[in-house]
C-alpha cells in the first residue's frame, strides 16, 4: 500500500474522526477508504467515503484494513506546512509518512481491538441544504446558553434555539437563504450541542451541507469535503429527550 494526500485532506479526516474516538479501523480497498466510527456514548456516529480519485497518488493491492490511534495521527500531522504531500505506506506492522525530506513512522493497532460499527438506515423526509457558516454561527450564539440546542423545521424556515433559566438564543433562516428545503409538515428536536460544535469546527473544507430530521429522532448531517470535495461523509447525532 502506498498512498499520497494533501496535508490539507488528511488532517481534515483526521479532525472529522477524532470529534467522536480516538481509535478507527480504515477499510482499504481498490477503489478507495472507507471508515465508520461511534462514541463510546453511542451519541454520535460519523462515516467516511474517500475514492481513490481523491487521493494524488494510490497503490492498493487488493483489500486490507488498518487501524490507527487518531492522537498518533495528529502528533504526524503537528510537523507538516498545510502546502505539504503526505505519503503513507503499511511497513511490518507500522505506517510510514513521508512528508519532504522526514519520514515518521507509528504503530498500528491491532484490529481485533477497534470495532468497525454499522450505521443504522436513517431516513426523513424532512431536510434543509444550507450554508455551514450559518449555522455555525447559531451553534456559537447558543454555546454558553446551554448544552442542547433545538431545531426546528417548517418549509418556510429553519430554525436553531436554545435556552436556560437566565438567556436564550435563536438563530431563524428564512427561505430565501437556503439551498433546498422539504418539509410537508414542521418537525423540532433538540440535540447535545457540544458534539455539533466540534463536528462543525471539523469540517473546514465544506460550504454546503445537508440536515435531515423528525420529531425526537436522529439527526443526519450529509456533507463533501476535501481540496476538490469529492469525498463524502455522513454524521449522525442522537436526540436529546426535553425533560
Amino acid at each position: 500500500m502506498r498512498i499520497s494526500l494533501p496535508v490539507k485532506n488528511l488532517k481534515e479526516i483526521t479532525d472529522l474522526l477524532n470529534t467522536v474516538v480516538t481509535e478507527v479501523k480504515l477499510q482499504i480497498s481498490t477503489n478507495g477508504i472507507s471508515v465508520k466510527a461511534v462514541d463510546p456514548a453511542h451519541v454520535a456516529m460519523i462515516s467516511l467515503e474517500m475514492p481513490r480519485e481523491s487521493f494524488t497518488e494510490y497503490e492498493v493491492e487488493g483489500d486490507d484494513e488498518i487501524s490507527i490511534d487518531v492522537e498518533r495521527l495528529k502528533s504526524v500531522i503537528k510537523i507538516t506546512k498545510d502546502s505539504d504531500e503526505i505519503t503513507m505506506k503499511k511497513e511490518n506492522g507500522k505506517l510510514s509518512f513521508d512528508i519532504g525530506n522526514v519520514n515518521k513512522k507509528i504503530n498500528l493497532l491491532d484490529n481485533s481491538s477497534v470495532t468497525t460499527p454499522k450505521i443504522p438506515q436513517i431516513s426523513s423526509d424532512s431536510f434543509v441544504v444550507l450554508q455551514k457558516q450559518d449555522v455555525e454561527r447559531g451553534l456559537r450564539a447558543a454555546e454558553d446558553v446551554s448544552d442542547a440546542i433545538k431545531f426546528t423545521l417548517s418549509n418556510d424556515s429553519f430554525a436553531a434555539k436554545s435556552y436556560s433559566d437566565t438567556e436564550e438564543s435563536e438563530l431563524v433562516l428564512p427561505k430565501d437563504m437556503l439551498k433546498e428545503v422539504s418539509c410537508k409538515t414542521a418537525v423540532k428536536s433538540l440535540y447535545p450541542l457540544e458534539y455539533l460544535l466540534r463536528f462543525m469546527k471539523s469540517l473546514s473544507s465544506s460550504d454546503e451541507i445537508k440536515i435531515s430530521f423528525k420529531d425526537d429522532y436522529p439527526m443526519i448531517i450529509e456533507f463533501r469535503f476535501g481540496k476538490q470535495g469529492d469525498m463524502t461523509g455522513s454524521f449522525l447525532l442522537a436526540p436529546r429527550m426535553e425533560q
